[in-house]
């Protein structure tokens, strides 16, 4: 009943998400039958009622579209129902042949440039057909040169518009693109340039705005003192000039001015007024400017001011900028006014330094909270799985990158294993296995300390992991060590394209991080050796019997609810006591692991194998009836009875007796379904033993 009803949904969607294309469709048959092909032009009703429905079903949709968005397939729609409606107005004026067939070609156009993509083309491919249709069966036109002329314009006007559509928008893209990393990109120089943190190239979302928000304080600041000796000083210009990263260049960073003719820079310092406070980094006052001076670079032309002075900002004996002030009335710059100059360049330089600082805490702050987090998730993460997945999530909030990895050492073969990878080619290299060798994985993991150390990475004379499996691509990388109790267990790895990713204070978190990694993936091993202590027998290897029963209460639950078979099978080794009385219990053990050796290679992957106490084994069979346990019983009773030990007293066989029971044939729950099975083992034991039974 329940598929009925889904299958009825799906067939009223289907039909409300496709009733326009019909309802197109259903219009364009009319032009198929010639129906605006009269005798005369006059118009009769059904024509009225015709173009009354195509006007009715047009505004439907194109409100449908407006309201809630204009996907690929409303597109389509809208472009079919529009081409219909012109082939209509072409055929009542005379058809293919008539003087308004070339507006099938705008329409193409149009449509095609709206509906780009597969809806686009599908367009196309539509007037195609429709306009060959409609000359050829509506309007029975037979003349190949016409009707290939018409689809060859068709086909044209729409490719056209269609590629140039698609041209304009990739240019779009590509121009929003470059705005916004020349954006960033002078944010990044701003950064640098006020000696705040610098950022990465390819910054988390947040980190960019926190430093265009310290970019906008900073300059903030500036504008206010440059203002405040602006309106003091009496100036025409007052402007605060800074090395740009080239050699012997100058760009303007604030300022405020009463000129127009100011210049955009970048500046060379040349043989000027500003090149000399630079150079000589001492104060510049030239009073009694003469007329048409061009040695103040920050001017177009010839400076009009009479009286000009430039400071030199140093910070620790180097050059950080130069504030310039001039007039135009001839009034030069008092040793009082020089002094409030020199002074202001300390408020200038304490704006650097309190953004710097902010940025410093901010930045730190930000990681604080991230390795809190993570140290919080890596707490409640119980599998090795977990751990790395929390792990990873992380070292991509510290610092963005396109390829990262996990690895495990250890140390008994000394193994490396890629345990978890994640970005570009994280497939090729998941699982990868390798000795130690000259990698830098392996440098990393006996030297206990990051590599490569400026974090450059050179694909072509560096080894990541071998030479075979190469990492292609990357400018940048990290190789951190996973270090518990001075022991290494593996090796945290990031690497990314661009150059320069992973400075001093991104690998200080990064190490951070690989700490709580560590001890958080010791944790977990930890735990899952205790878990297999806990469910699994230590002699056999097999699952003890309090697991045993738990797996069978959970399997069990299973088949009640899908209906499905269950079977058990219970082992219990022939006169086992005289095995240990005769040989002694050494070999008696080696008899136990010959068996659980057995079962676990006889068995299937989804069946499950416990030693449920001495020498009695139990194998639980999912999806499996009586026959197909008592085959597999009778296969695990052969391989058992080839078996051969060798012992002190000579060779040793042994055999087994077995019983089956199936859920739900001769038991309903757990508890009844073990002593169903127990009962058949018996059985087979009372029947001369080596054999199988079942209930």
């Amino acid at each position: 009943m329940t598929a009925l009803v889904q299958a009825a949904l799906r067939v009223r969607r289907t039909a409300r998400s496709t009733w326009g294309l019909a309802a197109a469709f259903l219009l364009a048959a009319f032009l198929l039958a010639g129906f605006f092909v009269p005798g005369s032009r006059d118009l009769g009703w059904g024509h009225l009622v015709w173009l009354a429905c195509w006007a009715a079903l047009f505004g439907s949709r194109a409100r449908n579209a407006h309201r809630l968005g204009t996907d690929a397939k409303s597109a389509f729609e809208l472009g079919a129902f529009l081409i219909v409606g012109v082939q209509a107005l072409i055929q009542l004026r005379g058809g293919v042949g008539s003087d308004l067939y070339p507006l099938i070609y705008v329409t193409v156009a149009l449509v095609a440039s709206f509906a780009t993509g597969r809806a686009g083309i599908g367009l196309v491919a539509f007037a195609l057909l429709l306009g060959f249709a409609v000359a050829f069966l509506g309007e029975h036109v037979r003349d190949p040169l016409l009707l290939g002329l018409n689809a060859l314009f068709t086909a044209g006007f729409g490719a056209l518009s269609y590629l140039f559509t698609r041209a304009e928008i990739v240019r779009v893209r590509r121009q929003s693109t470059l705005e916004l990393e020349a954006q960033k990109a002078k944010v990044r120089d701003d950064t640098r340039l006020f000696r705040l943190v610098a950022p990465s190239s390819g910054g988390a979302r947040d980190e960019d705005r926190l430093y265009q928000t310290s970019v906008q304080e900073v300059r903030q600041a500036l504008y206010h003192a440059l203002q405040l000796l602006h309106r003091t000083l009496d100036l025409h210009t007052c402007v605060l000039l800074m090395p740009t990263n080239e050699p012997e260049q100058l760009r303007i960073v604030e300022l405020v001015s009463k000129s127009d003719d100011l210049a955009d820079g970048p500046f060379s310092l040349g043989a000027g007024a500003v090149g000399a406070a630079v150079r000589r980094q001492l104060t510049t006052n030239l009073q009694e400017i003469r007329t048409g001076y061009r040695g103040i670079c920050y001017y177009r032309g010839p400076a009009a001011v009479r009286s000009f002075i430039a400071v030199p900002v140093l910070e620790r004996g180097h050059l950080r900028a130069v504030l310039c002030a001039d007039r135009v009335v001839d009034r030069g710059f008092s040793p009082e006014e020089e002094e409030l100059l020199r002074d202001s360049t300390s408020h200038i330089l304490r704006a650097f330094e309190n953004e710097r600082v902010f940025m410093q805490l901010e930045r730190s702050k930000v990681e604080q909270e991230i390795l809190y987090r993570v140290s919080q998730d890596l707490s409640t993460a119980r599998t090795q799985d977990a751990v790395m997945e929390v792990g990873l999530t992380a070292a991509k909030e510290i610092s963005p990158h396109d390829f990262a990895a996990i690895t495990e050492y250890q140390p008994e073969g000394r193994k490396h294993t890629v345990r978890r990878a994640s970005g570009e080619r994280a497939l090729d290299f998941h699982g990868l296995r390798f000795r130690d060798n000259t990698s830098l994985t392996a440098m990393v993991v006996k030297n206990r300390h990051y590599l490569p150390y400026r974090g450059e990475f050179d694909s072509k004379q560096q080894v990541l992991f071998t030479k075979k499996a190469k990492l292609k691509g990357m400018e940048s990388l990290l190789v951190l060590p996973l270090v518990v109790r001075e022991e290494p267990i593996g090796t945290l790895i990031v690497a990314a394209k661009r150059p320069g990713a992973f400075g001093a204070p991104v690998r200080a978190t990064l190490q951070a991080l690989s700490n709580h990694l560590a001890v958080a993936m010791a944790n977990a091993r930890l735990v899952r050796q205790l878990e297999e202590l806990a469910t699994t027998d230590g002699l056999t290897g097999c699952l003890n019997k309090r697991a045993f029963l738990d797996q069978m209460e959970q399997k069990l639950l299973a088949a009640q609810r899908f209906g499905r078979k269950l079977s058990v099978i219970v082992t219990d080794l022939d006169h086992f006591k005289a095995v240990n009385d005769t040989y002694g219990h050494a070999a008696g053990d080696r008899v136990l692991q010959a068996l659980g050796q057995v079962l676990r290679r006889v068995k299937r992957e989804t069946d499950i194998v416990a030693r449920f106490g001495g020498e009695e084994f139990c194998v639980l069979c999912e999806e499996t009836d009586s026959r197909g346990a008592q085959l597999l019983a009778e296969r695990v009773r052969e391989e058992l009875e080839g078996t051969e030990l060798q012992t002190e007293l000579g060779p040793l066989r042994v055999t087994a007796s077995l019983g089956v029971a199936t859920f739900p044939d001769h038991a309903s729950t757990a508890p009844d379904l073990f002593v169903q099975g127990d009962k058949a083992l018996y059985e087979a034991k009372n029947r001369g033993r080596n054999q199988v039974c079942t209930v």
